[in-house]
């Protein structure tokens, strides 16, 4: 085994994918290292043939364009890469025995399905880039996955497919193709910078998200999701484990215990619900007003009066609407979206189960405690330890 290793990372340091990835590299470090890292600079043509002169180098990398795939074929050292884009690349990867880290994009895909399908969406839609592998097999995967339930996925056409046009030019495509597609409809978008561009793009048209266009990003860049008006919803992925496993592959493919390619599968781990999802598609107008006023109010204390009083309707008028299209009590939805609240508050942060109670609109920790029995069968507390255990690896 080396007694250490030099670790060159041509990663995007700014991006939350790449970013979480070097996490988990340095948590195995810190563990079973030692590790020297070397983070690119941007000047690879100038970078990678220092390489040579190190000794127990391996390589975690994009291969964003053909002269560095050519400058990595050359090196000769172990590398592992990140979301392969290029046909060139794909070409030469079992050649050189390359191994990756790639998503899954059927369990993508069957995640985003199966999540629009629960809110009562008829009409899909997938809007990804050209040029990218991953944008094109994540594509393949969801429109079959519409085209096997007997729907149409409806594909944004690439105005150029040799290249990423800038924000300013490609809108009025989206704007001509957003305003093709029938409504209500939710929209895949490959990542969260694809779906950043349609909000503000629908935002442009006036359409209401998530009413008539819902849109769900990839990667969940919480800066990113955060600033999109509205909030957009994205899948999540256990990327500080993926970054832990590409570290330790590399020691061992420097050391000669293991040789050849390997893969390491990104798998996605949940859905965070924000506002650009945060609805039901249903055509009884009804049960969509009760439920917009119940997304904008839950965390204040309404109950099924302050509902019916909305929208000017009887309590006994109001349920039986929620019947027949929901299959749920008025309180029961009430119940979903606070208990949503406050599953993410217990992922995300380390606030104590009372201020989760209060900030979910339960007002104290009885009723919170009730609905977690009630529908996850399981307390607060327990359903913290679970899921951070498999967000945190």
């Amino acid at each position: 085994m080396p007694q250490r290793a030099t670790y060159y990372l041509l990663l995007e340091t700014s991006r939350h994918f790449t970013r979480e990835i070097f996490r988990g590299a340095i948590r195995w470090s810190n563990l079973y290292g030692p590790v020297t890292f070397i983070v690119s600079t941007g000047h690879v043509d100038q970078e990678l043939p220092r390489l040579r002169d190190i000794e127990n180098v391996g390589v975690i990398a994009r291969l964003p364009t053909p002269g560095v795939v050519d400058a990595v074929r050359e090196l000769k050292v172990p590398v592992v890469t990140i979301e392969p884009s290029l046909e060139e690349y794909v070409r030469i990867k079992q050649e050189l025995g390359i191994s990756e880290i790639i998503s899954d994009a059927a369990a993508i895909a069957g995640m985003a399905f199966d999540y629009f399908l629960e809110r009562g969406f008829h009409n899909f839609a997938y809007c990804g880039l050209p040029c990218r592998i991953w944008s094109q097999l994540r594509e393949e995967a969801f429109s079959q996955l519409v085209v096997d339930h007997g729907g149409l996925c409806h594909i944004y056409p690439q105005p150029d497919k040799r290249q990423v046009l800038s924000r300013e030019k490609e809108q009025p495509y989206l704007v001509n193709w957003l305003k093709s597609l029938p409504k209500p409809v939710a929209i895949l978008t490959c990542n969260d910078d694809r779906g950043s561009l349609l909000l503000e793009t629908c935002q442009r048209l006036g359409y209401l998200v998530p009413d008539e266009i819902a849109v769900l990003g990839i990667d969940n860049d919480d800066l990113i999701c955060e600033l999109t008006t509205p909030p957009l919803s994205s899948i999540a992925f256990n990327l500080s484990d993926v970054g832990f496993q590409a570290a330790d592959l590399l020691w061992n493919l420097i050391s000669g215990a293991a040789t050849g390619y390997h893969r390491i599968d990104v798998l996605p781990t949940e859905i965070v619900t924000r506002l650009s999802t945060d609805v039901l598609a249903q055509d009884n107008e009804v049960v969509n007003l009760a439920t917009r006023f119940i997304r904008t109010c839950y965390q204040r204390p309404i109950g099924v009066a302050e509902v019916a009083r909305d929208l000017n309707l009887s309590r006994r008028t109001l349920e039986r609407h929620f019947s027949v299209v929901l299959g749920c009590s008025v309180r029961e939805q009430i119940d979903q979206f606070r208990l949503n609240h406050a599953k993410s508050l217990l992922i995300e942060t380390d606030d104590p189960v009372e201020r989760i109670a209060r900030l979910s609109g339960f007002g104290n920790l009885k009723p919170m405690l009730r609905a977690f029995s009630q529908y996850e069968g399981t307390t607060p507390g327990k359903y913290r330890r679970l899921n951070r255990h498999k967000t945190n690896g």
